[in-house]
């Protein structure tokens, strides 16, 4: 919200804001009360979603989670808090280019995008049944930037 406010109040430059720049924040405002529960439900649900997320991916790779489930149950616990925050603060911008670019950049490096990309896709589909719809829908394009980063497109 901070960062919506900012930008719109620097944009209006000493003058009252119009009609359209009204309605981000009017629409910021409108969603808080989800964005604010979605945020509660995340933080304090994280470790069982991420934990049935890996559970599922154990199902077909399951050598995989043996080998990395420690550093991707650690991985995924730190990408729902900067998702829940993002989530709070609406701020997609920032999180594709600052925590989106880097988890990709990680990724490649040590060569575990895949498998990334796998286990995100178990998390997506854990929050989708775990959230409301309407909750879910304010994650799921934070997890698609995620699974799209991990996939190199």
């Amino acid at each position: 919200m901070l960062s919506t406010f900012s930008q719109t109040a620097a944009h209006a430059d000493g003058r009252f804001l119009n009609d359209q720049e009204l309605q981000g924040l009017e629409a910021y405002v409108e969603s808080f009360a989800a964005r604010t529960q979605t945020y509660q439900t995340l933080s304090s649900q994280a470790d069982e979603l991420v934990l049935r997320s890996l559970r599922k991916l154990a199902q077909t790779h399951r050598q995989e989670v043996v080998t990395h489930s420690a550093k991707c149950k650690r991985d995924m616990d730190f990408a729902l808090k900067e998702i829940a925050r993002a989530v709070l603060l609406d701020e997609s911008e920032g999180f594709k280019q600052d925590f989106s670019l880097w988890m990709e950049n990680i990724t490649r490096a040590v060569h575990t995008n895949n498998a990334a990309s796998r286990a995100y896709r178990c998390l997506q589909a854990e929050i989708c049944t775990a959230l409301p719809a309407n909750h879910a829908a304010l994650v799921t394009p934070y997890l698609d930037e995620l699974i799209t980063a991990f996939s190199g497109h």
